[in-house]
């Protein structure tokens, strides 16, 4: 009686395990496979593949950046935020450019001789802005400046990116 009793127990222990794991197969697995696909989603938007970390956006390598920063810190006076008080941004200002664009080598021996004329274009994008909107939103300024430049440069793209270093708003 014994043997048997224990074999209805070990008969319906087995029945449970089957029954949890085909809720398993058929409830988690495609949970997990759809949370795979997002993270995989995410990482492809933000370039965290293997292949990424050598390589800028848009398939510049680093072996084809070169870099331009201007000599001295850069003095802007920003917009009126409405406290009745002046505020400056000084930062230090790094081009990155394309080296294997057209247009590198025929500009980058004027970068040096054009910096007073490429720091007034910068001082028009930034003093259109308040103090909060430049702590906030270097990114945006950056792909603005760039813009500028690239158009004072007749609409050429050898400068792939403006970076700030050294920003500080009072």
């Amino acid at each position: 009686m014994k043997k048997g009793l224990i074999n209805i127990v070990l008969l319906v222990l087995a029945v449970a395990n089957l029954i949890l794991s085909a809720i398993i197969v058929f409830a988690v697995v495609p949970a997990m496979n759809s949370h795979t696909e997002l993270v995989s989603k995410v990482a492809s938007a933000i370039d965290l593949e293997k292949g990424g970390h050598d390589q800028i956006s848009d398939g510049l390598s680093i072996d084809s950046i070169a870099t331009f920063t201007f000599t001295d810190k850069i003095l802007v006076s920003l917009k009126d935020s409405g406290d009745g008080k002046s505020h400056y941004a000084s930062f230090k200002l790094t081009l990155t450019m394309n080296k294997k664009d057209d247009d590198y080598s025929k500009y980058k021996d004027t970068l040096a001789n054009n910096e007073e004329l490429m720091k007034s274009e910068i001082n028009k994008v930034i003093s259109q802005y308040t103090k909060y909107e430049v702590e906030n939103n270097q990114e945006a300024i950056a792909e603005e400046i760039v813009l500028k430049l690239r158009k004072l440069f007749n609409d050429t793209e050898f400068i792939y990116s403006a970076g700030f270093s050294d920003l500080v708003t009072q």
